[in-house]
């Protein structure tokens, strides 16, 4: 009996590790700034879009190259037809039966420039997909940066009102110590606890909020946004070492909307060309070799009594107004769309002026404020010192306390947020200047 006993419980135990040792890990993921950003840029459904439309980009050049090529064609065939009368004397039947083979070549020998203009224009507009894909990757590291920012952020607030709530439960104990010894009256202990519940209701506030930017950065990286995560990064200011002249340069040259925009207007250019030359004439040749026999046993032979050689030179010129004005509207979509080229171009390049513009703005004015918060941070703990040595000495009330650990915590919100809002600046700021880093 108390070995069928032994028996159980060593299964149950056997179980209980087996569930315990494949149990999933529960511990948060611990990553840097860099790993979420190569985790985003491997799952985030934008990027994954834009990769598949820098594919179909380099299909529609092979596609062009194709059209200019030479076509090669290979053919079999087989025929069968009966024919039958009646005469005074017999019923006639006759059967004949063909079997044919052939290869031919064909090619759009002179276009006036239509297909090298075709494929130009394919390759621009691959080349504008290429930077459109870079457009993609930069907003979503911009994504990635600002909730990881975010979530540092939130994680500096955690702290700030941990020890605002810390701090209030202390004055609460104090203020019920002193209102039991009669130094305190009712009002002041209920300032305190209200204190005390506001604070803690703050600190749920930003549990919530820190919670929610972790989500959101899950989200950003295609992940669940319950999947545990911790950070891996100092909460401190990045460096800015670029003016406006040089940030404007910079994104004029490397900023993917810019040089999309470029290749848009070549390909337009190009586009506008083929229009044109769709009102000249066009020169093709052809050539095919063919084979046809009576007899299925002959059908593999390549003699020549059994063979054709056809040649062909064509030569075409459309004339204007009797095609349905087709080429007519066909250049005039053209010539808009290159008019339009342009004009997006430009206001690519103003708009990209301005996000520089605005970020650098932006920069100058949380550094100022940036600043400023640290040193009302200073000023913010000297007066809750001088605060709490004067309610000891009982030359200030419960109210002149309160109000001095409210201002800190407000300070160290200030100087927390700031922090989070210049390294925001400087990730717009890479952003509008086209930066990957």
């Amino acid at each position: 009996m108390n070995v069928v006993r032994w028996f159980r419980w060593g299964l149950v135990g056997l179980l209980v590790g087996m569930i315990v040792g494949f149990s999933p890990d529960i511990h948060a993921e611990s990553l840097t700034l860099d790993e979420c950003i190569n985790i985003a840029l491997q799952r985030n459904i934008s990027v994954a879009s834009s990769r598949y439309s820098l594919d179909l980009a380099r299909q529609d050049v092979w596609s062009a190259w194709g059209y200019w090529l030479p076509k090669f064609r290979v053919s079999a065939g087989y025929s069968y037809s009966e024919q039958g009368g009646k005469t005074e004397y017999q019923t006639i039947s006759r059967i004949s039966r063909l079997y044919s083979k052939s290869i031919s070549v064909e090619q759009n020998l002179f276009r006036w420039g239509q297909n090298w203009f075709y494929i130009k224009n394919k390759l621009h507009l691959r080349r504008s997909s290429e930077h459109k894909l870079t457009r993609s990757e930069l907003e979503v590291i911009d994504n990635v940066k600002y909730y990881y920012f975010s979530a540092l952020k939130f994680e500096g607030l955690l702290a700030v009102a941990q020890q605002a709530v810390e701090a209030a439960a202390e004055n609460l104990r104090l203020v019920q110590a002193r209102f039991e010894l009669g130094s305190a009256n009712q009002s002041e202990l209920l300032k305190a606890k209200v204190q005390f519940l506001t604070n803690r209701a703050s600190l749920e506030e930003t549990k919530k909020s820190s919670a929610l930017s972790l989500a959101q950065l899950n989200n950003v990286m295609n992940r669940p946004p319950t999947v545990p995560l911790e950070l891996e990064a100092p909460y401190d200011t990045l460096a800015v070492t670029v003016d406006f002249d040089g940030a404007i340069q910079y994104a004029r040259e490397h900023h993917p909307s810019i040089l999309a925009s470029e290749a848009e207007l070549q390909a337009a250019r190009y586009g506008k060309l083929m229009a044109k030359a769709d009102y000249l004439p066009t020169v093709s040749w052809s050539a095919s070799r063919s084979y046809s026999v009576d007899r299925v046993r002959m059908w593999d032979s390549f003699d020549d009594q059994f063979g054709n050689w056809r040649f062909g030179l064509g030569f075409s010129w459309p004339i204007p107004f009797f095609d349905g004005f087709s080429r007519k509207i066909s250049h005039s979509r053209a010539t808009a769309g290159y008019r339009l080229a342009n004009l997006n171009l430009e206001s690519t390049i103003n708009s990209v002026g301005l996000e520089v513009q605005t970020a650098l703005l932006d920069i100058n004015n949380t550094r100022a404020k940036l600043a400023l918060y640290e040193e009302s941070l200073r000023s913010a703990e000297e007066d809750l010192e001088i605060a709490q040595e004067r309610y000891k000495l009982g030359a200030a009330t419960i109210l002149d306390l309160l109000d001095a650990e409210k201002n800190l915590a407000e300070a160290r919100n200030n100087f927390v947020s700031a922090k989070f809002d210049f390294n925001r600046n400087v990730a717009a700021l890479d952003k509008a200047m086209g930066k990957r880093q």
